[in-house]
Order: C-alpha cells, then sequence, then structure tokens
C-alpha cells in the first residue's frame, strides 16, 4: 500500500481459489468445487478463460444468506452430487471461499459424511476421490493457493492409510514430518517435476519434451498441456482431456528425485515426499535465461547421470549468439519488472545477463525472503546497481514507484497497462493475466527456446517505442552518463 491508503488498490495478486483451480485442472479427469457463493466461482471462470481462452467449468455450492447463517452443510453436499452427476469425475477438488471460512464449515468433516452417505470409499480405481484444501481469499495469493492445492493432492494420493484421518484436509504439516526417513532407492526411476503456478501450456510442453529426451519417463504435476490448451474437436468432453494421471501421482513416492521449479515459494509437495516417503528434492529456479536453464539441466545431468542432449546444446549457442546480436539495443536500459515471486526472480536474473538495469523488481504476494534472494542475486551479478525492491504491494504503489524510479521498459502481466500507457513505455507481457491479447497458453519463455522467445519480445519492444534500428551511443565518461540517452 502507498503512504497515502488505507486498503489495497487494485491489487497485485489473484486470491487463494484461483491458484487452486490452476492445480486441479492440471490433474486427470478432475472437476473444481468452490465451497462458497455463486459469484466465487463465476469470476474465476471468466478470469481463467480470459487467460487461456479456454471453457473452464468451475462447480459451487452456492451458498446464499442462509447458508451464511446456518452454515453450508447441505450446500456442499448438493453441489458434490450434481457435480457427480453431470461430470462423472475421478476427482474433485473442493477448495474453500472466503465466506465458507468465515463461517467455519468443517469441510473434511463434512466430506467424510458425504462419502458416508453415497458410499464412497477411497480406493482410486474405483470410487471418486475428494480433496478439500482450505483457501481463504483473505489469507494470502493465488501463489499459496496453488502450492497447497498440489500438495493437497500429493499428500491424498500417497498418504499410507493409517496417517490418512490425521493428515486429511491439512496443508502444511502431518505425522512423520519432523524426521525424515531414510532415503530409499527407487523402484520406477522415474523424476518428479513439480513446477509454480505461473508456467503457460507451451512451458509445460517444452519442459515435458526436455524430461522426455533426458530422462524418458517422469511424472509431471500439474500438468495443464493440454487441459488449458485444448485441441478443437466436433465433440468436446465435459472435462477437458489430459493432466497428470492419478496413477503416476500414487506411484511419486517410488520415483529417484524431486525436482522443483521455484526457489522463492516453499514447495509443500516437494518437502513432503521427501520427509514421509524419501524421495530427494531439489529446487532450482524456473528455468527463464541462461544460467537458470543452465542450472535445470545441470540438476537433471547430477540426479539421473545421463549427458545433455546435442539438441539442447546447439540451442544453448543460438541464445549466446542471440543475446550478442541484441546487447547494443539492450544493455543500459532500465526496466521495471513485476509479477509473481519465482517468476520476477528468473526475469530479473535474465535481464542481469543481458545488460539490462532491473531498477524496480516488485511482486504483490507476501514473501519473507523475496528482497533478500534479489539483492543476493543482484549482487552476485551486477553488484553496482541498488534496486527498488517491494513485495506485498497493490498496483497503486507499483504506479507510484514507476514515477520514480523511470524504467524505460516494464515486464509483467497485462495488469500494468494502464501504467505503460500513463508513462508512455512499452510493457512486455509475461506470467499470469494476461486478458488484453491473445495467445496467452502460447507463449514460451523457458528453456533456451524459450530465453530466445523473450528476448526478441523485449529487445522489439524497445525498438518499437525508439523507432530506430541504431546502437545505443556510449558515454565517454561517468560525467556524460546521465546526458547521453540510452537509445537513439
Amino acid at each position: 500500500m502507498t503512504r497515502r491508503n488505507y486498503a489495497t488498490v487494485n491489487p497485485c495478486v489473484m486470491c487463494q481459489p484461483m491458484g487452486s483451480a490452476l492445480a486441479f485442472k492440471g490433474i486427470e479427469n478432475t472437476i473444481v468445487l468452490y465451497h462458497g457463493s455463486q459469484g466465487c466461482s463465476t469470476y474465476m471462470r471468466l478470469h481463467l478463460a480470459h487467460h487461456f481462452r479456454e471453457p473452464v467449468d468451475i462447480g459451487s455450492s452456492a451458498l446464499s444468506e442462509r447458508g451464511a447463517v446456518y452454515g453450508g452443510r447441505e450446500n456442499l453436499k448438493k453441489g458434490l452430487r450434481n457435480v457427480i452427476n453431470r461430470y462423472s469425475p475421478k476427482v474433485i477438488g473442493v477448495a474453500t471461499t472466503c465466506l465458507a471460512e468465515t463461517i467455519g464449515d468443517d469441510v473434511p468433516a463434512i466430506i467424510r459424511e458425504f462419502k458416508e452417505e453415497e458410499g464412497i470409499g477411497d480406493d482410486p480405481e474405483k470410487d471418486i476421490i475428494i480433496v478439500p484444501v482450505s483457501t481463504p481469499s483473505y489469507g494470502e495469493s493465488h501463489v499459496s493457493g496453488y502450492i497447497k492445492a498440489v500438495n493437497a493432492v500429493v499428500r491424498k494420493f500417497t498418504e499410507k492409510p493409517e496417517d490418512e484421518d490425521k493428515t486429511e484436509g491439512t496443508e502444511e504439516k502431518s505425522p512423520g514430518m519432523k524426521e525424515a526417513p531414510e532415503m530409499k532407492k527407487a523402484t520406477n526411476g522415474k523424476i518428479n517435476l513439480i513446477p509454480v503456478e505461473s508456467l503457460s501450456p507451451a512451458d509445460v510442453r517444452e519442459l515435458k519434451e526436455i524430461l522426455a529426451e533426458m530422462v524418458g519417463d517422469y511424472t509431471f504435476l500439474p500438468d495443464i498441456s493440454e487441459t488449458f490448451d485444448a485441441p478443437l474437436k466436433e465433440d468436446l468432453p465435459k472435462i477437458a482431456s489430459g493432466g497428470t494421471s492419478l496413477s503416476d501421482i500414487a506411484d511419486m513416492p517410488n520415483s529417484r528425485a524431486s525436482l522443483a521449479l521455484g526457489v522463492v515459494s516453499k514447495n509443500l509437495a516437494v518437502e513432503y515426499l521427501e520427509a514421509c516417503h524419501g524421495v530427494p528434492g531439489h529446487n532450482v529456479p524456473i528455468p527463464i535465461g541462461l544460467s537458470n536453464t543452465d542450472r535445470f539441466f545441470t540438476e537433471l545431468v547430477r540426479s539421473l547421470g545421463c549427458p545433455i542432449p546435442e539438441k539442447y546444446q546447439k540451442e544453448r549457442g543460438r541464445l549466446l549468439d542471440s543475446m550478442v546480436d541484441v546487447h547494443k539495443y539492450l544493455y543500459g536500459v532500465k526496466a521495471a519488472v513485476y509479477g509473481d515471486p519465482d517468476t520476477v526472480f528468473s526475469l530479473v536474473t535474465f535481464m542481469l545477463e543481458l545488460g539490462m538495469e532491473p531498477v524496480l523488481v516488485a511482486t504483490g504476494s507476501k514473501s519473507r525472503d523475496f528482497e533478500e534472494r534479489i539483492r543476493l542475486l543482484f549482487g552476485e551479478i551486477r553488484p553496482e546497481l541498488v534496486p527498488t525492491v517491494l513485495d506485498d504491494i497493490d498496483f497503486d504503489t507499483l504506479n507510484d514507484m514507476v514515477k520514480k524510479c523511470k524504467p524505460e521498459i516494464l515486464i509483467g502481466n497485462s495488469n500494468g497497462r494502464y501504467i505503460a500507457k500513463a508513462e508512455d513505455i512499452p510493457l512486455v507481457r509475461v506470467g499470469l493475466p494476461i486478458h488484453d491479447r491473445v495467445g496467452a497458453q502460447r507463449i514460451l519463455t523457458v528453456g533456451y527456446r524459450g530465453a530466445m522467445e523473450l528476448l526478441d519480445r523485449v529487445t522489439n519492444a524497445i525498438l518499437e517505442a525508439t523507432d530506430t534500428f541504431t546502437a545505443p551511443v556510449q558515454p565517454e565518461s561517468v560525467a556524460d552518463a546521465d546526458r547521453v540517452p540510452k537509445v537513439l
């Protein structure tokens, strides 16, 4: 918030239930049900459909004034019956909203009661699996909602039967989390890859292609490559095909290692698999840019002992060549980068590699070590730069800081377009949401190919804004630096 405001003005984040939908929609034959008012599911459907340009079905328990006073037990049961009858899902992800959490509904208990009444067990092969997750909007952001939902799914499909009653509906801890068991030998030879929330379907497809060539067999959770970017068919299924298979999720404890994409936000699912099932977990940044993609490949080589295919070595060489080609246009260009914490971290790394100067680095999410990680990153690559680093901000604050820092380009989601227009600076759209342009589901940023595509978009935005193909003039002395424009 700015000093003049005591409330959030145009938030930089979305609510927790939105993040849960991103996670649940990446699982095979799964439908999402929000326990709350009808407006919540309507808003989420519209928001996701605008970004991905795909139909998004989300059920609702449709709590009204009566449910808010007397409790939503019957509403939730009726909602579950309707979803089962209309969609015939194998999994139902039940996420709570502000209203359900405020009135204090015990959702796991209601679900147990519903399963007893309907004769539903916990056999993934025969029964419908219902996964509850607590995601009140006033708690945190879509980032934490996604993390909680992925963790809840992994726990539900991999927990030991004797621990089920103790862990159902929890996100943070469970029996066995305090003392990790000895690392066991993998039985399926797979690697688990669990990314953060901001990947596009194109990013997921690129990562799956890399894993297929280097690993062979793997489990990618959640897999939105088809569910949020489905091919057009004559007979559209009620639930989009694709997503991580239930059998693969249940088999994750037998993998040789888990790889988490993202180093700022916690990956509770990877931590759980390591603590309770002995699967070694490793965290690497989202592979955006040169060094982050190098780290991703290095971790795969270290975990699997496999060589890097020549295909990707050539792609790395092309990226280096592209960076040299545009260095004269990007060096010293001031940038403001905003969005989800891990996306911003990887984007800033790439900007520094390109010789750009990220003068403003911001995220709307609450993060205890976001600023520390960003400043360490600057210290490693460009210690002479001192950026403004902010977390837990709204767009009102971002607008004020853009005016103060005077960047020459904005990099972030489409909600910053009003700032870009007001300040007459270009905006390169990256992340979620992107509502004012088509093709968000096809934007590729990860891997060497993704870095090249992002590099072209950033450079072309600067060239268009300056309307020139002339290389920037470098000042002859430090004293002249402020008087010479970066790009003629």
